[in-house]
């Protein structure tokens, strides 16, 4: 796919907003889990509850942006399967990975930021890995800032898999207020056009 295909396929309309977790009251509140409570927050203020779907092996849930109306799922398989979920409720929905965002937890960004991602490839992310894997490529990624590993006897997934501390749980309601805006805008104008708007 060439660079001016791939651009026009993002900038159309995001219609399925897929936060990224593993399900199971240990992993609440973890670094991993991040795409998880911020799907929920949005849930939460937006007044939705969440229904489990059986056959899609999900939470889900949907609220109006912009007059637009946006699915929102929660794969209920660990992370590393989380395409099956995805690609099922893709398939149920009629869509297109270009209408697909998935938020994710990114290491490699300071908390509190984020980066929004059109460019192929998962970054070593398994969930976005297997994603791809099962829809191929063309999704937006919202990659959010969970710190990065500095205790160099720590492995990469216990770091991951562990909570935030108290002074970083701060940072948090400040992540949502951005990434509540960046929805809006994202929807509104397409990941790429919209990159030129969003609160960075």
């Amino acid at each position: 796919m060439n660079v001016d295909a791939f651009e026009d396929n993002v900038n159309k309309s995001i219609r399925l907003i897929v936060g990224l977790g593993n399900p199971g009251i240990r992993y609440v509140n973890t670094r991993h889990n991040i795409g998880f409570y911020l799907l929920d927050e949005i849930a939460q203020s937006n007044a939705c509850v969440w229904q489990f779907n059986k056959v899609w092996q999900a939470y889900t849930t949907s609220i109006i942006l912009n007059n637009t109306k946006v699915q929102l799922l929660k794969p209920q398989m660990f992370m590393n399967l989380s395409g099956f979920p995805v690609r099922t409720a893709c398939h149920y929905l009629k869509l297109e990975p270009s209408n697909l965002l998935i938020v994710c937890d990114d290491i490699s960004i300071e908390l509190g930021k984020f980066k929004i991602s059109t460019v192929l490839g998962s970054a070593g992310h398994r969930g976005v890995k297997h994603i791809s894997q099962c829809l191929g490529s063309g999704f937006i990624r919202y990659r959010v800032g969970v710190g990065g590993k500095k205790n160099t006897d720590v492995t990469l997934s216990t770091f991951v898999l562990s909570k935030f501390t108290p002074e970083e749980q701060s940072y948090l309601p400040f992540i949502l207020q951005k990434f509540k805006k960046n929805l809006e805008v994202l929807i509104d104008k397409g990941a790429v056009k919209g990159m030129n708007f969003i609160e960075r």
